[in-house]
């Protein structure tokens, strides 16, 4: 990565945005190397921050019409993170949804996963890392919009939504049942 200096693009923001975005992509594509535990305390720590450092990017504008911004995540990669994280977690993965943008066609919470909640947020986030990691100073602004947009629109909820259903796992009696039979394995 460049250095940041008076009007670069590489503001301490976005590195602070793509050091915990890699720590994230880690993560998840790596979810089941992981004791689902582990996952989850880590999940849980991340996302946070993630969306912290992802509010605190620089404003940049951004037009589907206009902007082209190359996307890295293949729909292999997506899948596969989704399908590692619903493995790793099982039944626990599903979870009710009262903030998805269906909830207004119903009285009812709507079913989620957190797999594709993970998923979803890999996907912008690795989009942009991959715009970052060219090193393409006239990219990473269309780049940044685009990922604020659809963080706006879509993708900050979806991160949202799989922090608090890995907050109830975190401090759910099941949890601690996990680490007691993983405490035995040792």
């Amino acid at each position: 990565m460049k250095e940041t200096n008076a009007g670069s693009v590489y503001s301490p923001e976005l590195i602070e945005f793509a050091t915990v975005g890699v720590e994230f992509c880690a993560l998840v594509e790596q979810a089941a190397a992981h004791r689902t535990t582990d996952f989850i305390d880590k999940a849980s720590k991340v996302l946070a921050l993630l969306y912290l450092k992802t509010a605190l990017l620089p404003p940049y504008e951004y037009s589907e019409e206009v902007d082209f911004v190359e996307e890295y995540i293949t729909e292999e990669s997506y899948e596969q993170v989704r399908s590692a994280v619903e493995s790793l977690l099982g039944s626990y993965d599903s979870f009710l949804d009262a903030r998805h943008s269906d909830m207004q066609y119903s009285d009812t919470p709507v079913g989620a996963s957190i797999g594709e909640c993970l998923a979803d947020v890999y996907q912008q986030v690795g989009n942009l890392l991959g715009v970052v990691r060219q090193s393409n100073d006239r990219a990473i602004p269309q780049a940044i919009g685009r990922c604020l947009t659809y963080f706006g629109e879509y993708w900050g909820n979806r991160l949202l939504a799989a922090a608090g259903a890995l907050h109830e796992l975190r401090y759910s009696e099941v949890y601690r049942t996990w680490e007691e039979e993983e405490r035995a394995e040792d």
